[in-house]
Formats: C-alpha cells, structure tokens, sequence
C-alpha cells in the first residue's frame, strides 16, 4: 500500500483537474435537496456545518428548522441566555457545539458589528470555530478557495490519494487540505467541499464503498489496490465501561437536579444527582464500592438524609468512548432542602414541566421517561 510522504500527495495538475470536473458533473446530477443547500446565508450555513458535526442528516433536517425558527438570525441567538441555546439543542448531543455556536455568534454581534467575516482566517479567529468549520462556510458561504475537511472528506481523500496514514496526525492533516486543494474549481469551491461531503456520505462509505458509481473510481489509488476498506488508518479508541446510580429525590412534585457536579460535555446540563464508577472494562471487582452506597453518601453531602434507595429499574446510554449502564433509584430522604453541591456546581427543585424548559442530558429525559413509565 502507498504511504503519505512528508510533502504530501501532488497529482499532476490535468490529472487533478478532470478528477474536480467529474466530481462537480456528479454532484450536480446526485446531490440531495437539503434545506442548507438553498442557502448562501452565512448565519445559516454556519448553523448547518456545527449541528452537522457528528450527527446524522437525518436527525439534522427538522432540528436545523426548528432552531432557525427559534433564532432566525445572529441577532437573536446572541441575545438568548445560554440555557436557552443549550435546551433548544438538547437531544443533538455534543453540547460543546452549541456553546461554540452560541460564542461566535455573540463576538460576530457584539465585537464585529454582526459583520459575518467573509475569510478563512477571519472565520477560524471566532470562539470555538475550528478549520473545518472555518473552511466549509468560507467556501459554501463566500466563495473562498478551500474545502472543509471532515469524517466524509477525510475518507474520500485518503482513499483517492492513498494516503495509508491516520489523518489525526497533523502533517497528514496538511496533506489533505493541499490535496483537497488541487480538486478545486476556482468557481465553484462550495460546491466541491459539498461534493466530497455527500461522495462520503452516500458512495465512499466506511463500509462496502459504491466503488462503481464513483465519479473517482477511474483514478482513485485504494480502487485500484483493492485497499478502499483499510482506509482510512484508524486509531483504535479504547471503549470503556462505566456503572453508574442516579438519584431521584422527590418533594411536593418537584424533582432535585444538579448541574455541573461533573465535568466534561455534562458540564452544562442538568442531571439527576449522579456517581459513577471507576472506568473499567469489566464488571465491578469484588471488594469495590457498590455504586449505590457512593450515591448515598453523595446524597448525603447534598443535604439528602437518604432512609433508603429503591432501585425502579436501569438506563443505558453511551458519551464519546463509554458505554454506561446506570441504576436509577428512588432516594426517599429526611431532609426538606439541599446543600451547595460540590466543586461550585447548581442544585435546584424542579417540575417536571420546567425540567421540559432546561438543557436537560440524555440521561435525564431516559429517566424523566422510566419515571413515567411506571417501571
């Protein structure tokens, strides 16, 4: 298999030329109508690049809607209140990009006098904006000369180039973005980050690439070594195992939630009370803590005088590299209030109407749900 040099993959410009035309005259006659495709906006691009980072088209297209309807424009997502940016993106995960979001667009209104920044450098320079962001909307939204290289790309490239190295690493991220450069049309640079975006999506998947309805196939390297699948070079992430015990503590229909009592992506989310286990990658070892005798304590030190811990049932849910199987127990307690949660974190006494209004984590509304189920 061809390894990535040092300088990077330099195709002959004719070569690299026919292999941008091809992709244009597919993607012409290929690609899907999307809502964000009808656009030049850049506000609404933008909108588009963050939700779509990680998350399905499928699960962005209503969402997308929804929350333009909410903030149809810079003006009003830099006047909301976080909670209200981070509940509106509740259920989309990775809440980090909603804040990333919400940042950009306050320093676009308040610091640029909501000029939306037409470059590259302009647009990478905004709070929590990265490259690939910064090149997508460059390109789709003004016209600048780059492509925004994510997942998709990334698999369309290595592949095409046969670039037989992880493209975490920094100088293989070099080479791509000069790679992807060469296929560019100098009219149509939008169209091309687009075209590579949906040649992933729906042809050069991770599995079982459409290799025969590539508009590459011709003159793609992994096609030609029968190597399409082995690339791109993986990093194996470590998955982990994590128990955990949630509390519910109830009074007067009011349930206790905490936010901020763990860092991370939850940092901004309001929870039931909650303790893990040590990561793992077995079952708990004989002699450890038994979790919820950790949640008992824990609810000890948030004021929560527990008389007993009744298990009414177990959600499972997954962040990043974990897989988490947590106890929900119904913690019938002494105390009529509750103590400042550790580490600065919030504790409040909510509904479950205004639980409905915050940013709620996952797991939360999996046992807002077994609640109600009666489990």
């Amino acid at each position: 298999m061809p390894a990535a040099s040092t300088e990077g993959p330099h195709p002959a410009p004719r070569f690299a030329a026919a292999a941008g035309r091809a992709l244009l005259h597919w993607y012409e006659a290929e690609r899907r109508d999307l809502p964000w495709r009808r656009t030049t906006d850049p506000y609404r691009i933008l909108v588009s690049e963050i939700m779509l980072q990680q998350t399905r088209v499928e699960t962005v297209v209503p969402r997308y809607a929804r929350f333009l309807q909410r903030f149809p424009d810079l003006t009003a997502l830099a006047s909301a209140a976080p909670d209200e940016v981070l509940a509106e993106w509740s259920g989309l995960g990775y809440y980090r990009r909603a804040r990333s979001l919400h940042a950009a667009a306050r320093a676009i209104v308040h610091e640029q006098a909501g000029e939306f920044p037409r470059e590259y450098g302009a647009l990478r320079a905004l709070p929590g904006i990265g490259d690939y962001t910064a090149a997508a909307v460059a390109a789709i939204a003004f016209g600048e000369p780059h492509v925004g290289i994510d997942g998709n790309v990334n698999r369309v490239l290595c592949r095409y180039f046969g670039v037989a190295e992880a493209p975490t690493r920094a100088a293989v991220r070099r080479q791509l973005t000069s790679a992807a450069a060469s296929l560019l049309d100098e009219h149509a640079p939008g169209d091309v980050t687009q075209a590579l975006m949906e040649l992933g999506a729906r042809v050069c998947t991770p599995k079982s690439p459409g290799c025969a309805d590539c508009p590459l196939g011709p003159r793609c390297i992994a096609a030609a070594e029968g190597t399409q699948e082995l690339l791109p070079v993986r990093r194996k992430q470590e998955i982990r195992n994590v128990l955990e015990a949630a509390g519910v503590v109830a009074r007067g229909g009011r349930f206790l939630l905490a936010r901020g009592q763990r860092p991370g992506v939850l940092a901004d989310m309001w929870e039931f009370p909650t303790r893990d286990s040590r990561l793992r990658q077995s079952i708990v070892a004989e002699g450890d803590d038994d979790p919820a005798d950790d949640l008992r304590r824990y609810l000890a030190e948030l004021g929560q005088e527990v008389v007993s811990l009744r298990p009414v049932g177990e959600i499972r849910h997954g962040i990043t590299s974990r897989r988490i199987a947590c106890t929900v127990y119904r913690a019938d307690s002494l105390a009529t209030g509750a103590r400042p949660a550790p580490e600065n974190a919030e504790l409040n006494w909510f509904t479950r109407a205004e639980a409905r209004q915050l940013p709620l984590a996952a797991s939360a509304k999996r046992i807002f749900e077994l609640l109600q189920s009666g489990t």
